[in-house]
């Protein structure tokens, strides 16, 4: 499987396919997307293709260098950073946030703007559901591409009327997942480009 220094795949629903996508067409169904804000999802548009691809591990050659170290404690600090602006921004509901977090074609970019233009249109807030990651490996595609395999887990989320009434809860959540950082010719901070469920064999 080739990847390209931009991946475009725009990211599933982690929770499984009980979990609504983010682009609806009805109120239900935005409650359960927003609900499933803190966790990397996907458009509509990828509902029905194909699964995202497992990368395989080349075998080790030589030492990893200590400027390859340096670069996967970036990479992986990096993704820790991008989440905690994406929970801020959707706590916020600030989708101004976002365009320093995402690559321009990443299409989870468009689901979190329009999940929060539902938000503040509805006068909806998210309370809870910060995210976070165990990193089980990291892999080094291209000098500007690092894929990063991780456990992605969610605290409990409510979604509440401006008065605190609830709308909608959902637990907290665990599953592992694959990240792809991409860092563009004109970019200085690697962006997140794709985010995808990923099973181990």
């Amino acid at each position: 499987m080739q990847y390209q220094d931009h991946p475009a795949p725009p990211p599933p629903t982690p929770r499984g396919p009980s979990r609504a996508v983010w682009i609806t067409a009805t109120t239900t169904a935005l409650l359960v997307a927003v609900a499933a804000a803190f966790l990397m999802t996907r458009s509509d548009g990828d509902a029905a293709g194909s699964p995202a691809p497992e990368p395989s591990v080349p075998p080790t050659t030589a030492s990893p260098t200590t400027t390859t170290i340096d670069t996967e404690t970036e990479v992986v600090a990096r993704l820790r950073e991008i989440l905690r602006v994406r929970d801020r921004a959707l706590q916020d509901r600030n989708a101004d946030l976002l365009s320093d977090v995402y690559t321009v074609d990443c299409p989870c970019l468009e689901g979190d703007r329009n999940a929060i233009k539902e938000l503040a249109d509805k006068n909806y807030r998210l309370v809870g559901g910060a995210t976070s990651i165990r990193v089980r490996r990291t892999e080094r595609i291209t000098e500007r591409l690092w894929l990063v395999i991780a456990d992605f887990e969610s605290a409990p989320l409510r979604i509440e009327t401006a008065g605190g009434e609830l709308v909608r809860q959902e637990p907290a959540g665990s599953d592992l997942f694959q990240f792809a950082l991409a860092k563009p010719v004109d970019a200085t901070e690697w962006l997140l480009g794709r985010a995808s469920p990923y099973k181990n064999g």
